[in-house]
């Protein structure tokens, strides 16, 4: 059997995504199921580099595991010829800077979205990759849903003939703590942190859309907050939203809308294609 290693780095995996569905679920099972089969005789086994502001939690993640090192030092890190490629999973607000620095030191690159907190910051991390020559790519994860797959399956087959519009609904149940412990972290809903919904989602609704259905051509979207504070929110509780109907804002399918969106909040898109 020939084995290939692949070094990896990981900046930010001690936040609730990072650890869980890039780091336990995905690379550290795919090491502990013997690397990845690339044919009979041949396989890639990762072996990580772990980067993180936290040494306790970078240790904590780390302990027990041969093929996995931690450093708080990232340019350390990025000037390490033993790791080719640079994964990111920190907070959206400090995504852009870190990545443009990878692809800096020449490192390929693959990440969390949305990969900046507006167009020209996104645009120009897509074209300085393209002029380094490095491999890059930001998370789909929804297109490997068991749902998805089945639809984009019987799409392929004709099974809903032509279709001539689409409607989805994605979301799943976010706690504001006074019952509930909150299962996601406060940033995630405040715009001054590079939050909201959706700025957080609408990403992953336009790459199910391009895949599945079309091209987007325009968006038009329409936010409200619905719960306007939550019990481990750390900033001043939002006032209760207006009893007025929110404004609808049109943008490009790139853009970031400004819009924040606290728990118990819902953004509805028409995107056409």
């Amino acid at each position: 059997m020939k084995n290939h290693s692949l070094g990896i780095i990981m900046n930010g995996v001690t936040g609730r995504m990072g650890t869980h569905q890039h780091y336990q679920r995905s690379l550290l099972a795919l090491i502990d199921q013997g690397g990845l089969q690339l044919r009979d005789n041949e396989r890639v086994l990762p072996h990580l580099l772990l980067v993180g502001r936290n040494p306790a939690k970078l240790e904590r993640l780390a302990a027990g595991h041969g093929h996995v090192r931690w450093t708080t030092d990232l340019e350390a890190a990025l000037q390490n010829p033993d790791y080719p490629v640079y994964f990111d999973a920190q907070t959206t607000g400090r995504r852009a800077e870190a990545v443009l620095r990878a692809i800096a030191a020449g490192k390929h690159v693959y990440c969390e979205k949305p990969t900046a907190t507006n167009t020209a910051a996104a645009c120009e991390l897509y074209h300085r990759a393209q002029q380094a020559g490095v491999k890059h790519g930001v998370v789909q994860d929804k297109l490997w849903l068991p749902g998805l797959r089945k639809l984009e399956r019987l799409i392929r087959l004709g099974f809903f003939g032509r279709i001539l519009s689409v409607r989805g609904e994605f979301g799943y149940w976010v706690f504001d703590g006074e019952v509930i412990p909150t299962q996601r972290p406060s940033w995630n809903y405040r715009k001054e942190d590079d939050g909201g919904i959706i700025v957080d989602m609408l990403c992953h609704w336009r790459y199910v859309l391009d895949n599945l259905f079309g091209p987007v051509k325009a968006v038009s979207c329409l936010g409200a907050t619905h719960i306007p504070s939550a019990a481990t929110n750390p900033v001043a509780p939002t006032p209760a939203p207006p009893t007025t109907p929110p404004t609808p804002r049109s943008n490009s399918p790139t853009a970031s809308s400004p819009i924040s969106t606290p728990p118990g909040a819902s953004a509805s898109a028409a995107m056409t294609s």
